[in-house]
């Protein structure tokens, strides 16, 4: 009985070895691959965004020499017996930039990409792991979602500001640090004395409203009056003193914030400041 006994006990044992053998090889297996499809999508990264293209479907190889990756076609087979393909797939945005499934327009500046692997499991079953990353032409873009707003492009020196005359702002820079145009639209100022109102802005060399014209709205105006301004050109990597900001009443010590909004419709708005 003793010896049946053992018998049984250490087929147990054996059993319980070998599931356990499976189950540490079915994991190995699943890390391996997991680390291969994120190799994968790895060297899709590494590449620059031109060098892609959503009709691209194949492998990526490393090379010593070069120490980088290129593409080819077909799929990587590995000596375990494990697959991998890559691929490059278009996305899809909405009217607002986001994206879809479907209904949407391709989106020039944005790829999925893809790294799939394959292998066989236990008892010959099939096993495949995917893994997708998004890459975006945050560089270059050349379509509209990812296109940098004016605002962006525009920087404000307020450090040597002051005020000539007690009453006019003087020595605030307005940058462009961008290889563009950019053009002022609107401006609108909030400062902490009320007693005091806006009378005129010059900018860019001109004078772009007052309280008779030109811009509107008409007259002397409070703290927070949205300005129409005569619009004023910032010719590109140009730098340009504000010249005049004209008020009522002494402003000496106050804190002003301002608004610039652009011809793209965004807006730039300043941290308080004091000249």
């Amino acid at each position: 009985m003793a010896i049946g006994l053992s018998a049984i006990f250490f087929s147990a044992i054996a059993g319980l070895l070998v599931a356990s053998n499976q189950s540490t090889g079915s994991l190995y297996n699943a890390q391996t691959a997991y680390w291969r499809a994120q190799e994968g999508i790895s060297a899709l990264k590494s590449m620059s965004f031109s060098e892609l293209s959503a009709t691209w479907d194949g492998r990526a190889t490393y090379s010593g020499v070069s120490d980088q990756w290129t593409l080819g076609t077909g799929q990587v087979e590995f000596p375990d017996g494990q697959t991998r393909s890559l691929a490059i797939i278009e996305v899809q945005r909405d009217e607002n930039c986001e994206i879809v499934e479907i209904g949407g327009d391709v989106d020039p500046d944005s790829y999925y990409l893809r790294s799939n692997m394959a292998w066989e499991g236990l008892g010959g079953s099939k096993q495949d792991l995917v893994l997708q990353s998004l890459r975006v032409n945050w560089s270059d873009p050349v379509g509209q979602c990812f296109n940098p707003t004016d605002a962006g492009g525009i920087s404000l020196d307020w450090s040597g500001g002051y005020w000539g005359g007690s009453k006019q702002l003087r020595g605030v820079y307005i940058i462009n640090n961008t290889d563009r145009d950019i053009t002022i639209t609107k401006m609108t100022l909030h400062w902490d004395v009320p007693a005091s109102f806006l009378q005129q802005i010059f900018a860019i060399g001109t004078k772009v409203w007052s309280d008779s014209g030109p811009g509107s709205p008409y007259g002397q105006q409070p703290s927070g009056t949205e300005i129409d301004v005569l619009d004023a050109t910032i010719p590109a990597g140009y730098t340009d003193e504000t010249h005049k900001i004209q008020f009522t009443q002494a402003m000496t010590g106050a804190t002003l914030i301002m608004e610039f909004e652009f011809g793209d419709g965004s807006v730039l708005i300043t941290d308080p400041f004091t000249p």
